[in-house]
């Protein structure tokens, strides 16, 4: 269940989102076990391309670096 939150800086977005995980646990709706994850996009603002591959995954040879096939979050 990928959630992306937006907002300035300090308003609460990863609070806010560690709220709907622990109310989504509770509730059942998703499994005791789901991973959370927190990540912060701004520290990407300078490589779009290399957040674009964290959020979405990439191929092996996609770009430099990229020594085997990636999953993304989403």
């Amino acid at each position: 269940m990928p959630l992306l939150l937006l907002g300035p800086t300090g308003v609460g977005k990863t609070y806010l989102a560690k709220l709907i995980y622990d109310y989504s646990r509770a509730k059942k709706i998703i499994a005791d076990h789901a991973p959370y994850f927190v990540f912060n996009c701004a520290q990407y603002a300078n490589n779009p391309e290399l957040l674009s591959s964290f959020l979405f995954g990439h191929s092996k040879g996609a770009f430099t670096g990229a020594l085997k096939d990636q999953v993304g979050l989403m």
